[in-house]
């Protein structure tokens, strides 16, 4: 078996992205690291060159503006590599009353979850077929499987990559690329207070590390839909019995109780 090549990882500076980072590099796998924030990225590709002797490269990029993901796929494919791994994890949250939040922010977001995670594979994919194998890890949320009522625009993104994920999954079957949707639940990073979103134990939920040890196992064993821990596969496997409009109303009033429709 050929040593492993190359894993893109966007959103590396940080929470999950940061944590898939070591865990590829653990792999064997060299890294090409990008998200917004260069010092971070940097620090991260130093500890895990150090560490597990890989090489890495770090490509700063704003994923909410189009000329910066084009500039990323333009840095990606001007080299004579092999992409076997990509990570589309890069995200951010907004919550609160859709009528009242800012649209913009809202149309960044839809940007730098999906947008940017539809160019990536389109520029890789490619590559990985010819080559006869790939791996790509789409990272949404439990709420891709429900209506999230204050966070609605979030959990329709994170529903469109369940979904997008599936599908493409199947189209690439027998082709050697597999397609993994990472589904986790509350995770301890800055994600939430990015998002503002108060947090009341900082204990609670699942670590960065953890969460991110399971996707890079499971991603490596091919798996289709992964939702690690009992709370969150509790909570998909419900919000698939009941009707969408009644599990919206229970989300609603949870929302509702945590401030998220401020």
């Amino acid at each position: 078996m050929s040593a492993p090549g190359w894993a893109i990882v966007t959103g590396a500076s940080s929470g999950i992205g940061k944590a898939l980072a070591f865990e590829f590099a653990k792999g064997g796998f060299h890294l090409f690291l990008t998200g917004r924030n260069e010092t971070a990225l940097a620090k991260v590709a130093a500890e895990c060159s150090k560490e597990f002797h890989v090489h890495t490269e770090v490509f700063p990029a704003d994923l909410s503006r189009f000329d910066s993901i084009d500039k990323l796929i333009t840095a990606l494919t001007s080299k004579s590599r092999s992409y076997e791994v990509l990570v589309n994890n890069a995200g951010f949250g907004i919550h609160g009353d859709f009528a009242s939040s800012d649209i913009d922010q809202e149309l960044q977001l839809l940007n730098v979850q999906l947008a940017a995670a539809m160019k990536l594979t389109k520029a890789v994919l490619p590559f990985m077929i010819a080559n006869r194998r790939g791996k790509i890890l789409n990272v949404s949320s439990v709420y891709g499987f429900a209506p999230v009522p204050y966070q609605s625009v979030y959990s329709a993104c994170k529903a469109f990559l369940l979904s997008f994920s599936t599908s493409l999954r199947n189209e690439l079957d027998g082709t050697g690329v597999t397609v993994t949707v990472f589904c986790p639940g509350i995770t301890q990073s800055e994600f939430r207070t990015r998002a503002g979103i108060a947090v009341r134990n900082k204990n609670s939920g699942m670590t960065a590390l953890d969460a991110a040890h399971i996707a890079y196992t499971e991603t490596m064993r091919g798996k289709d839909i992964v939702v690690p821990g009992f709370s969150n596969r509790l909570f998909a496997f419900t919000s698939r019995l009941l009707p969408s409009a009644s599990f919206a109303k229970v989300i609603k009033l949870i929302n509702r109780r945590r401030g998220l429709s401020d």
